[in-house]
């Protein structure tokens, strides 16, 4: 199920009727989420195995590309293509990247239902502040008392449905550190105060991620949402 909602159309504004429709991602996977798939397909591959493997992968298709040819993989075909027209004596400089989906791929998409849903306004993290060195986007004092500014972060859910706030470690993906509801001190829409973990460790860098079902029109969304403010921070 593919959900798309319809917005005015920016490059039409002299016709209020003309919209035009946006996907709206359910979630968005990182080569993290990837490698503990794969690992959990139980296929002998580990987790770090597997994150290996996709490094691999990546860099190799990059050397390959750069050397000018063409990578067809199940998903996509990775290739060079010279845009625009040229006249006589006249000649390109540069050439770009196309991506194209792969036929199967191509296939995929076009057996997805669409369903129209109303806009969700937008979740996000302006800035965090830790209060006791006094920095923001910069440390996070473990233990310390921290504000997190942003849009739609109320931390809300349905019963049994897992929601909260957590630091997570840019090193190990795998360390993260939930903050208990007791640590939660101010949960409101544009800004949370939580205490932070007092098991993280110092000098390690961390991200913060929320995941809440919250909406500003006053319904909890059918499932979670979260967003990870992927500025690094510094335990001290």
């Amino acid at each position: 199920m593919i959900d798309f909602v319809l917005d005015d159309n920016p490059l039409t504004k002299d016709n209020p009727n003309d919209r035009r429709a946006r996907v709206v991602n359910q979630r968005t996977y990182t080569e993290v989420d990837l490698a503990e798939a794969i690992a959990d397909r139980n296929i002998g591959i580990s987790k770090p195995e597997s994150l290996a493997g996709l490094e691999a992968q990546a860099e190799i298709i990059m050397k390959w590309v750069a050397e000018g040819n063409t990578v067809n993989l199940r998903t996509a075909h990775y290739h060079f293509a010279i845009p625009g027209v040229y006249e006589e004596d006249e000649y390109p400089k540069e050439a770009v990247i196309r991506i194209t989906p792969s036929k199967e791929l191509a296939e995929i998409a076009k057996k997805v239902p669409l369903r129209h849903v109303e806009p969700v306004a937008p979740m996000r993290i302006n800035f965090i502040h830790d209060v006791k060195s006094n920095t923001t986007n910069d440390k996070v004092t473990h233990g310390g008392t921290v504000k997190i500014s942003g849009h739609n972060l109320k931390i809300m859910g349905k019963e049994g449905v897992a929601v909260g706030a957590e630091f997570i470690s840019r090193e190990d993906p795998d360390a993260i550190y939930p903050i208990p509801a007791v640590d939660l001190i101010v949960n409101n829409p544009s800004e949370l105060m939580v205490i932070a973990p007092a098991a993280m460790v110092a000098g390690e860098p961390v991200v913060f991620r929320v995941t809440t079902q919250y909406t500003s029109g006053g319904t909890l969304l059918k499932a979670p949402r979260s967003f990870t403010f992927e500025k690094e921070l510094t335990v001290v």
